[in-house]
């Protein structure tokens, strides 16, 4: 990547992403492979103006040794200093960045499975008060991309490079444009005005059906869709996903029928799965299949309740400039923003008109907000689905069509 781009990257990151104020602090997280764009977003976070920019490490393959090192009850063990960060950060508003680990999860031995859902399920809880303000978008927050040798042959093949990858992300991050600042604004707005029309029917459930989907969600009367730029307590914008594509609600967690099979690959707990079918009984999984990584599911499943229940439901139109590079990404955050998806786990207060008053587990779930320590993306939209929705007049209105919103 030209250092040009490069840096209208990183600002873009920095400006909109993160939207970063004066004086404030920011904790980037990366692999080895992807180091080069956190030092570009260090560097222009200084330029911004930040105070402070600590970037720390996540190497899947010295992850990889622990697992195979350790006992359970030592991968548990976190050190104080990681829970005083997060309290800092919590306590004066620090930015995160997350550069998706596409590099290191093609880079490391094999995960101990057992182990690993025991290590994630450790380091989720350790860190639960700042994940929770993060899932509230009491923080802000974003996660983005840097390509890689190895990502670009997984995406493009053997023979692709680092470059060819970087083509076909400029015009999803719309760096293409002349004004790519600029463009992230209209782009949000575009969303928003998606948002505030679904959010105009009043909708009391969805139901989607394609070849390999027969599905009802439903929703609470708190729920509302939120997409494009999120905002802080404050007021202040951000953008948690560059880039992003969709629109997002939180589901009533008690009102889930039918079945649902995923329609791109998704990593879970570090591993691969395809094809996973999710039979629904009011709101919980009963039963399940995998085409690839049924035991990672097993392991998945096996963390705590809320694993088995919907957190949050986001429509993605088929059109987006993800969707049309036609390619697998392996990776969560552009192959979330090419196709309709559902996770499992915790859900997204925000995404409740009273969402700010429910500060317990308890409060949440009576308002239909599921809760875990978990929160997984799984892609199932495709160009074969539909959706219906059932507004709370008793109407039934086409919201999608062959992956298309009809409006």
């Amino acid at each position: 990547m030209n250092q040009t781009l490069l840096d209208t990257y990183a600002d873009l990151v920095i400006r909109k992403g993160i939207h970063l104020k004066k004086n404030k602090n920011v904790v980037i997280m990366t692999g080895p492979g992807t180091y080069y764009l956190a030092r570009a977003l260090s560097k222009s976070a200084y330029r911004h103006g930040a105070l402070y920019v600590q970037v720390l490490l996540d190497d899947l393959d010295v992850l990889a040794t622990r697992l195979d090192n350790q006992d359970e009850q030592a991968l548990k063990f976190s050190p104080s200093f990681i829970r005083s960060l997060d309290y800092e950060m919590c306590a004066e508003g620090w930015s995160y960045i997350r550069i998706d680990s596409t590099e290191e999860r093609l880079d490391h031995a094999p995960l101990d499975k057992e182990k690993n859902q025991v290590y994630g399920t450790a380091k989720r809880e350790f860190s639960s008060t700042r994940m929770k303000k993060t899932m509230r978008h009491e923080l802000p927050w974003c996660v983005v991309c840097a390509p890689g040798p190895r990502w670009a042959r997984q995406v493009l093949g053997e023979h692709a490079t680092t470059n060819d990858l970087l083509n076909v992300l400029i015009p999803i991050l719309r760096l293409d444009k002349e004004d790519p600042f600029t463009a992230w604004d209209q782009h949000g707005q575009l969303l928003k005005q998606r948002r505030d029309r679904m959010n105009d029917l009043h909708i009391d459930s969805l139901h989607y059906k394609s070849p390999v989907t027969d599905f009802t969600i439903g929703f609470t009367e708190q729920s509302r869709f939120l997409g494009g730029s999120e905002t802080l307590p404050d007021g202040t914008p951000f953008f948690p996903n560059l880039p992003t594509e969709e629109i997002f609600t939180t589901p009533d967690r008690m009102r889930a029928n039918g079945y649902i099979t995923t329609t791109r690959p998704v990593s879970v707990l570090n591993s691969r799965t395809e094809e996973v079918r999710l039979l629904f009984k009011d709101g919980k999984v009963v039963d399940y299949s995998a085409k690839v990584g049924k035991e990672v599911m097993d392991a998945f499943f096996a963390i705590d309740e809320g694993t088995k229940r919907i957190g949050e439901c986001a429509l993605v139109d088929e059109s987006s400039p993800i969707a049309q590079s036609g390619l697998v990404f392996d990776s969560i955050l552009l192959d979330e923003n090419a196709s309709c998806h559902i996770a499992l786990g915790d859900g997204y207060p925000s995404c409740l008109t009273n969402g700010a008053q429910l500060t317990t587990e308890e409060s949440l779930n009576k308002a239909g907000c599921n809760t875990s320590l978990m929160h997984v993306d799984f892609m199932v939209g495709s160009k074969n689905m539909s959706i219906t929705a059932r507004t709370r007049e008793g109407m039934d209105i086409q919201i999608m069509q062959n992956g298309l919103f009809t409006f």
